[in-house]
């Protein structure tokens, strides 16, 4: 898809003109959010930059410092709802509106977490809104595979603004992406002997070998982040301090995070100094994964089968914890996240055959 400005329709008011920097600025503390026609769709015109996994992302024009973030779930939700209920495509299910809003104060709170467990110097500035954006039959092609259930011009979204990360410029840049295991052609001892001694603490006292962690979690992102902390003591201490405070922050909210994504998590130099960005780091569309995964733990100990939903969950926490824990080896910090729930047996179980 080629980028291209958008023109909103006329029907969107005119409001007193904010820059979008002062819209981070001036409502940063407001989260009794209800539904607007925002200033950032009628002045700034969004343009299209690119498509992630979870967000539509669009530059603005003349702003170069920020980035608007679209969440492609809510375009879908409400443009379902409209054609199921043959309300028009680009109105505002009333039944829709407070659960958004809902969604957007609770966003809010996760957002201030990340900003008190890690600095609001590792966490851009963003602000998300419920907001009628202009959108083009390409993108709602791309978004359904080209099998869009209906077009328009507009539909009413999740919008975040964001402070664009300097960092993701530096091609020199370093990430934390690791990838699934399970869905990867690994020897099953090696996943086994890693899964119970990353995920389930077995034989503490033996450091798993770094060539090891690098095959099961594997990843050129992950393997160069590695290999350049064995060779800079100053990125190994950040890296260090990066992942003891994950742990500290999945320990105490019971979320975790997106090593998917590309970018989510990025490390980056400047006058010899490393530092990292939370980009986009929470896991997608869920929360409390940790709680999730020991609810699945304990099914399995006792005998019982657990649902399609419950084998996604613990290979998304699996990938999560090995990575952390494997990271915090390679690095010499000393916490790990421990998922074992109280009263699971201790007898072994083919984690790679379930979840597969």
């Amino acid at each position: 898809m080629n980028p291209e400005k958008y023109k909103p329709e006329p029907n969107i008011p005119k409001v007193e003109a904010q820059t979008p920097q002062e819209i981070l600025a001036g409502q940063k503390d407001n989260y009794e959010l209800t539904a607007v026609e925002h200033e950032l769709v009628s002045k700034y015109q969004p343009k299209f930059l690119a498509k992630g996994g979870e967000h539509i992302i669009y530059d603005i024009p003349d702003h170069p410092d920020i980035v608007v973030k679209v969440r492609t779930a809510s375009i879908k939700k409400v443009l379902e709802w409209n054609v199921e209920h043959g309300q028009p495509l680009d109105s505002l299910p009333a039944e829709i509106e407070p659960r958004a809003c809902e969604y957007l104060k609770e966003e809010a709170g996760r957002y201030q977490q990340l900003k008190k467990y890690f600095g609001a110097e590792h966490v851009p500035s963003q602000k998300e809104f419920l907001v009628k954006i202009p959108i083009t039959e390409d993108i709602l092609n791309a978004l359904y595979d080209g099998k869009t259930p209906a077009t328009t011009n507009e539909v009413w979204s999740v919008v975040m603004i964001q402070k664009r990360v300097e960092a993701l410029s530096d091609p020199e840049r370093l990430a934390i992406v690791a990838g699934y295991a399970e869905q990867e052609n690994v020897p099953e001892d090696l996943y086994n002997q890693a899964t119970q001694h990353l995920v389930f603490g077995k034989n503490p006292e033996q450091k798993f070998e770094k060539e090891k962690f690098l095959e099961i979690q594997s990843h050129n992102d992950l393997k160069a982040l590695v290999e350049k902390s064995y060779d800079d003591e100053n990125l190994r201490e950040t890296l260090k301090d990066l992942v003891e405070k994950i742990v500290s922050y999945t320990e105490d909210t019971g979320e975790i995070f997106d090593f998917a994504g590309q970018d989510n998590i990025v490390l980056s130099q400047k006058d010899g100094k490393w530092n990292y960005v939370l980009v986009d780091t929470r896991y997608p569309g869920e929360s409390k994964m940790v709680d999730k995964a020991k609810i699945a733990l304990l099914k399995l100990s006792v005998g019982n089968e657990i649902d399609e939903h419950e084998k996604n969950v613990l290979l998304n926490i699996f990938n999560f914890v090995r990575t952390v824990n494997g990271l915090a080896e390679q690095v010499g910090a000393q916490k790990r996240i421990n998922i074992i729930p109280e009263g699971m047996k201790e007898e072994a179980m083919d984690f790679l055959k379930i979840i597969r």
